[in-house]
């Protein structure tokens, strides 16, 4: 599995302005939990730097819980998320989200759909 596939996935997930499951990433992978390495957490963060650096909003608030339908609780304790909204360590693994977190992940997930959508095929 490679990082390209992993973006082609998301990408095409991206244009038709849907989400992706973490498990759907895992089992289409064979991937593992888990956030650094060959796992659906660090495959999906190396990407998004990826795109960052291409001027890009990547692509981790697309990909969310079966559960809740919205990104962990891991999401909101990365560096890039706007201090009112970080997490303290303890809290990352919680998978309720606020009312406040909710409505950032959905500008988000628009500004993905957005961008991506008006992008022509790679």
């Amino acid at each position: 599995m490679s990082v390209d596939e992993m973006r082609k996935e998301l990408l095409s997930a991206a244009r038709r302005r849907e989400t992706v499951t973490y498990g759907q990433l895992m089992v289409r992978f064979g991937l593992t939990r888990g956030s650094s390495g060959n796992t659906v957490l660090g495959m999906v963060g190396e990407v998004d730097r990826e795109e960052f650096g291409k001027g890009a909003p990547g692509f981790a608030a697309i990909v969310v819980r079966k559960d809740t339908g919205y990104p962990g609780g891991g999401f909101f304790c990365w560096d890039d998320v706007p201090p009112e909204l970080r997490r303290p360590a303890g809290k990352c693994q919680d998978p309720r989200l606020s009312q406040a977190e909710k409505a950032y992940v959905r500008k988000l997930q628009q500004k993905i759909w957005e961008f991506y959508g008006s992008q022509a095929p790679s």
